[in-house]
């Protein structure tokens, strides 16, 4: 065959399929729907060619099609994204629409909002303050809502890697794996040589990786300015290094949250 019968073969079939309403003008057919050809006219291979196109209606279609088949394939990410960055299910339900509007909230709005310049200055943040003051519920709705704009996201707990076990070069590729990374519970860890230094590993290997780093503890600002030991300082003195200290006072809402519960047995049983 040679490349005239070729071409003309690929010409009828890129031709467009004739429907009820359509018609033809100058040659050509066009939609009865929109009124635009569903034909051109193309010279190839020297020759001036009739192949088919797309009418206004059908690149909308397609175009429509097209956003359809992105926002699912976005779901997809954002699906896998959380379910290997969120180690603890339920901190997949903390989200800014479910937070009260407190001026650390704000913050953490901000920090996502200006997520691009916050990613190339490798901003992090350090939520410290008494127990029960909201850092680990900040700090997972940063991480939610990252990961709904498919930025890959680990939230961990030192506790959590310190008890994985495994060698340091398993912990080092995720620390690299991952654009954000938020652990929970600094200073909570146990106080052996091999939590410490797998502690120092991961802050360490964390500020080499030059990506931006969330720590939520329990320790005053004071306690980390001035840790007890060697050990604590060098790992304390990279977080303040990379991260903006940012004070949450407690405000006791697991007990809050206890006697709502209380309260609404006693209704439902009658209680006193």
């Amino acid at each position: 065959m040679n490349m005239d019968a070729i071409i003309d073969r690929i010409a009828i079939r890129s031709s467009t399929k004739e429907e009820v309403g359509d018609y033809r003008k100058d040659g050509l057919l066009y939609c009865g729907r929109c009124k635009t050809p569903k034909q051109c006219r193309l010279e190839i291979g020297g020759k001036i060619r009739v192949v088919g196109c797309m009418c206004d209606c059908q690149s909308r279609n397609y175009d429509a099609e097209e956003r359809a088949e992105k926002a699912r394939q976005d779901r997809i990410r954002v699906r896998q994204l959380r379910s290997e960055g969120i180690q603890d299910r339920q901190l997949e339900r903390c989200v800014f629409e479910a937070a009260e509007e407190t001026e650390n909230i704000r913050r953490c709005k901000q920090y996502v909002k200006h997520w691009e310049e916050v990613r190339k200055e490798n901003a992090g943040l350090l939520f410290y303050g008494e127990p029960d003051g909201g850092k680990t519920f900040a700090a997972a709705c940063i991480a939610n809502a990252l990961i709904e704009r498919g930025v890959s996201v680990m939230l961990t707990s030192l506790p959590r890697i310190i008890n994985a076990g495994g060698d340091k070069s398993e912990i080092i590729s995720q620390l690299h794996r991952y654009t954000m990374m938020v652990l929970d519970d600094l200073g909570v860890e146990r106080e052996s040589g091999y939590a410490m230094e797998t502690v120092y590993t991961v802050v360490d290997e964390r500020k080499k990786s030059g990506l931006p780093l969330i720590v939520t503890t329990n320790l005053s600002l004071q306690e980390l300015k001035n840790p007890k030991t060697t050990d604590h300082r060098r790992i304390y003195s990279r977080v303040l290094e990379m991260c903006v200290p940012v004070y949450f006072p407690g405000k006791g809402y697991r007990k809050k949250a206890a006697a709502h519960k209380l309260s609404l047995a006693r209704e439902i049983f009658g209680g006193t």
